[in-house]
């Protein structure tokens, strides 16, 4: 089984900036990691080699300094490695994006295709089934788990709030992976130098700024937004309820808590849990 995974590298979400005039994010000076969910779909990829056999790609676009994130990934158990890097591709949308990583995907040949459900810089959820449409191939989002027995066929489980579903699909095929915590990997030392591809294959009117119709307007970042709930238990539950339902009081007065809906909502059913131990 011949396994690509697509990589991201991202700021660190806790030092992440804005540039007020281009709105793009500001790389420069800020700390960079491989994007969560695409350590899943790699950890994913390595347990599928490990039953099936075959081989582990890792693939990225962006800078040269993305590189540095897929050593790690060769570090981690990867055979191979590929960065397209090239000026061509710089202010990509997530359209643009997907195209390119699906020329390079079609270019390596592949039996399936793993990605992290979204990048933490973007949270779109996008360049994967945007993929997946490029390249005529089922695309997963949301999932949960993957099993193969035989390399040929792979079982894709979807997590989609509270319900699972389960399906199984002959490859080709592309799969979103959720972020899940996984174990520490092992590193290896010797690993094969990263490859680096430019643009030239690709179609430059799919690509970068020239394929990319989205335009970013504007970015603001929304402040945290507390409302106060009075704490009353001789209130009619219904009025209580009220309360919750509207975020609590719009200002501050005698004996309130602070804190957002859902963490006063949790206080009531406590305090209700409580006084229903009282009665009995």
């Amino acid at each position: 089984m011949r396994i690509l995974v697509c990589v991201k590298q991202v700021p660190d979400t806790a030092e992440v900036k804005i540039d007020p005039v281009t709105n793009n994010l500001v790389r420069a000076g800020v700390p960079s990691m491989i994007n969560p969910a695409d350590r899943t779909a790699l950890t994913a990829a390595l347990r599928l080699r490990a039953v099936c056999g075959g081989t582990v790609t890792v693939i990225s676009m962006g800078p040269p300094q993305a590189a540095a994130e897929l050593e790690r990934c060769l570090r981690w158990g990867a055979d191979e490695a590929y960065l397209l890097c090239d000026r061509k591709l710089g202010g990509a949308d997530t359209l643009a994006t997907g195209h390119a990583l699906a020329g390079l995907i079609a270019r390596l040949g592949y039996d399936l295709v793993l990605c992290g459900n979204e990048a933490v810089d973007g949270c779109t959820g996008q360049v994967g089934p945007g993929i997946g449409e490029t390249l005529g191939i089922p695309a997963f989002s949301y999932v949960s788990e993957l099993r193969s027995e035989d390399g040929a066929s792979i079982d894709v489980t979807r997590s989609t709030g509270d319900t699972q579903d389960t399906y199984r699909v002959k490859l080709p095929a592309l799969a979103c992976l959720l972020w899940q915590e996984t174990a520490e990997l092992p590193e290896r030392e010797d690993i094969p130098a990263v490859q680096m591809l430019d643009a030239s294959f690709l179609d430059e009117t799919q690509i970068g700024s020239k394929g990319s119709p989205t335009r970013v307007v504007k970015i603001t970042v929304k402040q945290r937004e507390y409302q106060y709930l009075q704490v009353d238990y001789h209130w009619p539950l219904e009025q209580r309820m009220d309360y919750i339902f509207r975020g609590g009081l719009s200002k501050k007065d005698v004996n309130l808590l602070r804190g957002t809906a859902e963490e006063q909502a949790q206080r009531v059913l406590v305090a209700l849990e409580r006084q229903e131990v009282q009665q009995r």
